[in-house]
């Protein structure tokens, strides 16, 4: 992956309206992205089908916890950011630990700007290596 190419995002959010609005912020900011799924099983179906660059995901979903997508994100080496109105340091976050964070509401620059720095240092990482 290098840093001319377009990168792609995972985009799960249990909340349609916050789904759409991140999603059309992550487009202009030149994002190409994967959903919004509402659901984790969306979600691991669209990572079946298509391997993103970075990930933003909620701790909740509309069928419940992501622990399972946060897994097999990690499992498969693809950074994510957390974009939640679950508190850090509640009980769900264990499998989330050391993702980047950001509290539920939050502008979708402040989403948009944390996944660049995201971005950034993940190609810098893979770039050295």
């Amino acid at each position: 992956m290098t840093l001319d190419q377009q990168p792609s995002v995972l985009l799960a959010d249990h909340d349609a309206l916050i789904a759409v609005d991140l999603s059309d912020a992550l487009e202009k900011a030149g994002y190409s992205v994967l959903g919004p799924a509402g659901t984790a099983a969306e979600a691991l179906q669209r990572l079946a089908a298509d391997t993103p660059t970075l990930a933003v995901i909620d701790m909740v979903l509309n069928d419940g916890r992501c622990t399972h997508l946060a897994r097999e994100l990690r499992q498969r080496g693809i950074p994510f950011l957390v974009h939640s109105s679950c508190r850090r340091d509640h009980r769900l976050t264990g499998d989330v630990e050391g993702a980047p964070w950001l509290n539920k509401p939050a502008l979708p620059y402040d989403v948009v700007t944390l996944l660049d720095e995201l971005f950034l240092s993940s190609s810098t990482a893979v770039d050295v290596a």
